[in-house]
């Protein structure tokens, strides 16, 4: 007979409301006593979230209450994204990484379209995005759509092709949010207890999206990208790419849970809630903690 689990034994912290809120109480209350930092009163979830990581981080990532900021030039955020690498010299030669007038619109529109396409298929989801990202920088690089990096939490990047459709921007949105939220959580809760062990040789593990090997924590994030990724399609009810990435997700999950000796706590409660998901595959569970 097969045992069926409560909604709440299988919610991903990543995805779940409720976690996500948490999250974002603890690194206030950090903040407050053990850096002093004073905050205001009776400020919006969104608000303290940002005003705790503009305190933290070198570089502040400009947010309003109501809305993600799209921008298309923020020099402190371009040279943050250079010193990190994820950005070369060469693509901003000659300017050759700002969009032109005409494409600067076309993409605003679709992004927006995007966004509002994701609060309409799932509301929460969309207030939980808006919660943790300030601002989408879009600029050119040559075979890049984009990233999210933990040093700069709150922007994500965007180099959306011109083949992109409203539901690849949304896919994109959707993916690096979920970037968002474990690097929340691993700040929070310690998920990898050392990043630079789990770039060692012997850490590497097979990317569910990429289907190569990469270092364990970047594996991890790809795992819980695949399952944001699948649950947008379940959304849209596409039933073969809610599935897409099942067979690869299976192989991650037991290749990560024959490292385990690389995850802290939190790390190993994903990673088991992780494999119960991909024995059962249900999409309505991420819907149901999306809301809790």
């Amino acid at each position: 007979m097969t045992q069926l689990l409560s909604k709440k034994e299988i919610m991903l912290p990543f995805l779940t409301k409720s976690n996500i809120e948490r999250n974002i109480d603890i690194l206030k209350e950090f903040c407050e006593k053990e850096l002093n930092y004073t905050l205001a009163k009776n400020l919006s979830i969104k608000e303290y979230y940002f005003e705790t990581i503009n305190f933290l981080q070198d570089v502040p990532v400009p947010y309003s209450n109501d809305e993600m900021h799209i921008t298309f030039f923020d020099q402190a955020l371009q040279n943050k994204l250079l010193s990190l690498g994820m950005i070369d010299q060469s693509d901003l030669d000659n300017d050759q990484h700002i969009y032109s007038t005409d494409e600067q619109q076309f993409i605003r529109n679709n992004l927006n379209k995007a966004i509002e396409l994701i609060r309409v298929l799932h509301p929460n989801l969309h207030a939980a995005i808006n919660t943790l990202v300030g601002t989408f920088l879009i600029l050119k690089k040559d075979l890049f759509g984009g990233g999210s990096v933990s040093n700069v939490l709150g922007l994500i990047w965007l180099n959306p092709q011109a083949d992109w459709t409203i539901v690849d921007y949304a896919e994109a949105v959707y993916h690096e949010f979920i970037h968002q939220s474990i690097f929340l959580d691993d700040m929070v809760n310690c998920m990898f207890p050392n990043a630079n062990d789990c770039a060692t040789e012997e850490a590497l593990v097979t990317s569910t999206i990429l289907e190569m090997k990469r270092p364990l924590d970047r594996s991890f994030h790809a795992a819980g990208v695949s399952i944001g990724i699948m649950h947008l399609y379940f959304m849209l009810n596409d039933k073969i790419k809610s599935k897409q990435y099942l067979a690869n997700l299976q192989l991650t999950l037991d290749e990560v849970n024959e490292k385990k000796k690389f995850l802290g706590e939190q790390g190993l409660l994903t990673l088991d809630l992780m494999r119960k998901f991909v024995d059962n595959p249900n999409f309505s569970d991420v819907t149901y903690s999306l809301n809790n």
